[in-house]
């Protein structure tokens, strides 16, 4: 599931980049154990019978105040950002921020994306469009996060 990963640090990322989109979104997530529920449509893809294109995938992670603090929500499992993306267009209105991600190189791609956060979460719509291989393909996720309670002890 190589390309949900891809997907959820696509998301996560926005807090990882410029510092006024990093300090726009301090505060609208809490530390906590978060539940995570993402619905991707990837449309008709080449050679999968139809319908296989849609997944669901529930996931659980664990956001540290330092995760927040250094705007790393979301980050890959070594603690970096994708250094070929770049955020563009980013606005906040009140709750809710808006942006673009481009993604160069391989596996390029453009993420249109909106984040609503709501008191004990957040809900997200991405769409994206990538270059797999040089396959154009077309992608929709819905994610909603939700606090589920404090990070079990280690």
């Amino acid at each position: 599931m190589k390309t949900a990963v891809v997907i959820v640090a696509a998301f996560a990322a926005s807090a990882a980049f410029a510092e006024s989109p990093a300090d726009a979104m301090k505060g609208k997530m809490k530390p906590g154990l978060y539940a995570y529920k993402m619905e991707m449509d990837m449309g008709q893809v080449p050679g999968m019978p139809p319908g296989m294109g849609k997944q669901t995938m529930n996931m659980q992670h664990c956001v540290t105040p330092q995760d927040i603090e250094r705007g790393q929500v979301g980050k890959g499992r070594d603690g970096k950002a994708n250094s070929n993306c770049e955020m563009k267009d980013f606005k906040m209105s009140g709750n809710t921020a808006t942006y673009r991600m481009v993604c160069t190189g391989q596996g390029a791609m453009t993420a249109d994306t909106r984040i609503a956060f709501v008191p004990d979460g957040f809900n997200m719509t991405m769409k994206m469009a990538m270059d797999q291989g040089g396959r154009k393909m077309n992608m929709t996720q819905n994610m909603e996060g939700r606090y589920v309670g404090p990070c079990p002890a280690k």
